[in-house]
C-alpha cells in the first residue's frame, strides 16, 4: 500500500476557508433579498385588493341604503290576509248603479 505524503498549507487553507465563507454569505443574503422583496410586492398586492374589496362594499351599502329609502315602485305579491278580505268586501266606486248582468240602469 502506497504512502502519499500530504502536506497542507495553513496559510493558503485559512483564506481560501474565509473566501468561501463571504461567498456563502453574500448568495444567502441575495437569495433573503430577493424573498423579502417579493413579500412586500405580495403583501402591497393583497393590501390593494382588500382596499378594492372595502370599497366595493362601501358602494354596496350606500346603494343599498340609497334604495331602502326610496319608495319602490314595484307591488308586492305576497299581502296579508286580512287586506285581501277587505280589498274583497269593499265595493268599487260606481258599482251600486250596476246591475248584476253588467248593463247600467
Amino acid at each position: 500500500m502506497p504512502v502519499f505524503d500530504i502536506s497542507i498549507n495553513i496559510l493558503v487553507v485559512l483564506p481560501l476557508l474565509v473566501i468561501a465563507a463571504l461567498a456563502g454569505f453574500l448568495v444567502r443574503s441575495g437569495q433573503l433579498r430577493r424573498k423579502k422583496r417579493q413579500i412586500n410586492e405580495l403583501e402591497k398586492e393583497m393590501m390593494q385588493a382588500y382596499a378594492e374589496l372595502l370599497d366595493t362594499q362601501k358602494d354596496y351599502c350606500e346603494l343599498k341604503a340609497r334604495l331602502k329609502d326610496e319608495d319602490s315602485p314595484v307591488i308586492s305579491i305576497k299581502e296579508n290576509k286580512s287586506q285581501d278580505l277587505t280589498k274583497q268586501q269593499q265595493p268599487l266606486p260606481g258599482s251600486s248603479n250596476i246591475r248584476k248582468n253588467g248593463a247600467a240602469s
